[in-house]
């Protein structure tokens, strides 16, 4: 894209951008504190 994003792409970017940061904080806190729900294993059964 040769050209700049004009104000409604950019300010899309930005919402998009802060719910990513929010999701990622609120699945790092959920998984601080509840340790023993984490599922790391290729196969859970």
């Amino acid at each position: 894209m040769s050209k700049p994003a004009n104000f409604f792409q950019r300010a899309v970017n930005a919402i998009v951008d802060t719910r990513t940061r929010q999701a990622e904080r609120y699945i790092a806190q959920f998984e601080q504190d509840h340790p023993g729900l984490r599922r790391n294993r290729v196969n859970p059964r």
